[in-house]
């Protein structure tokens, strides 16, 4: 019998919530008044989110079939993508540019093609080969299993993940992919890519593994620790002046070793948020209901949102406080209000926004479900 993880519902809508406030935190227009709201969410946000849609993304292939899973999930990501990036991401970028320039901003509003889309591109990239990182990833566990534990043989090979992923972010694209022509279209999906790929595999690994989705959706006193120490440990790195921004480039040890420890810090920090909120939020709220169903939506508008919405309040005369809190709030509101009385009653618009290509209205559900077996 299946059920839906509703703990897990309610973390990937918060994640993807949780963006309009770093989106909304640009109200400083990069003076960096805001840039512990930034750093607080790149600490864990993304990674938080990666780590779900690894697990959804092998139960929905799994349950689907690989055909239907690509078909159904390339119209999901690529319709809203080229919508977003067609449509959205001019309008936003102009009225950035036009809010950075009423405020007199030192630094310019970084223009970019993709914006908030690259995070659609990049699921993109990890669905199209997915049947084939699942066979690798079973058969590679299998065989190290032969040689060692089956827990050392899955930390043998995350870990070796990890370190392909950070050597190939290190050599091939700081030192190649950048030099090639062009790469400003390409450049930055292929290094997120790289960057978020080990949480994607995490999540694969915890939806392959009983066990280990048990391991990170219990204990939340152990993990709530282990984050805490970890942070620490972060944070006193960098009190030292060891801190990615200022190790030199040649030292290439002490870089791994860093990115490693990032890398852990989100993780625990992730695994702490399955754990609490599977403790006390594994259940059928009307909130998380409202939350899973609108997320993909929200997320969509939200930066077009917090761009008008950080504009108007701008020539209105608030504070810059007031224009960080209140245009995420209302992008947050609008975003769910539009969700509900366009895109789940029209189908053009649940196909633009959504990538379904008929009104179901279930949308958000039901990715959530594991075997109770």
């Amino acid at each position: 019998m299946d059920r839906r993880l509703y703990h897990l519902d309610f973390l990937r809508a918060f994640m993807l919530f949780l963006g309009v406030f770093y989106r909304s935190a640009h109200a400083d227009a990069g003076a960096g008044d805001y840039d512990f709201v930034r750093d607080a969410s790149g600490a864990f946000r993304m990674a938080c989110f990666f780590i779900i849609s690894g697990y959804f993304s092998v139960s929905l292939l799994e349950r689907k079939g690989s055909f239907s899973f690509l078909k159904s999930r390339t119209i999901m990501l690529l319709t809203p993508a080229l919508f977003c990036i067609a449509f959205l991401v001019p309008i936003t970028n102009d009225w950035m540019l036009a809010y950075y320039a009423n405020e007199g901003a030192e630094s310019k509003f970084e223009v970019f093609w993709q914006q908030h889309a690259w995070f659609l591109i990049v699921l993109l990239m990890f669905t199209l080969p997915l049947a084939f990182v699942v066979r690798c990833v079973r058969n590679s566990v299998h065989w190290l299993s032969r040689y060692m534990s089956l827990t050392i043989a899955r930390i043998t090979l995350f870990s070796a993940v990890v370190l392909g992923c950070i050597l190939f972010k290190k050599f091939v694209v700081s030192g190649f992919v950048w030099s090639i022509p062009y790469s400003h279209l390409y450049g930055y999906s292929i290094w997120s890519a790289s960057t978020y790929f080990p949480y994607f595999i995490l999540g694969v690994f915890m939806y392959l593994w009983r066990d280990v989705y048990v391991r990170f959706n219990t204990g939340y006193p152990m993990w709530g620790v282990i984050a805490l120490a970890i942070v620490f440990g972060l944070i006193y790195l960098e009190s030292v002046g060891l801190s990615l921004d200022v190790i030199s480039k040649e030292s290439h040890v002490q870089h791994g070793i860093l990115l490693f420890y990032k890398y852990a810090v989100a993780i625990a920090i992730s695994l702490f948020l399955f754990s609490v909120s599977a403790r006390f939020l594994d259940k059928d709220f009307w909130i998380v209901r409202i939350m899973a169903q609108s997320a993909y939506t929200v997320y969509i508008v939200h930066f077009t949102l917090v761009a008008w919405f950080l504009l108007m309040l701008q020539e209105a005369g608030m504070s810059m406080n007031a224009r960080m809190m209140l245009s995420a709030l209302a992008t947050c509101v609008v975003g769910v209000l539009f969700h509900y009385l366009v895109v789940k009653k029209v189908n053009m618009a649940s196909l633009l926004f959504n990538g379904k290509l008929k009104v179901t209205g279930r949308a958000g559900e039901p990715e959530a479900t594991i075997s109770a077996s």
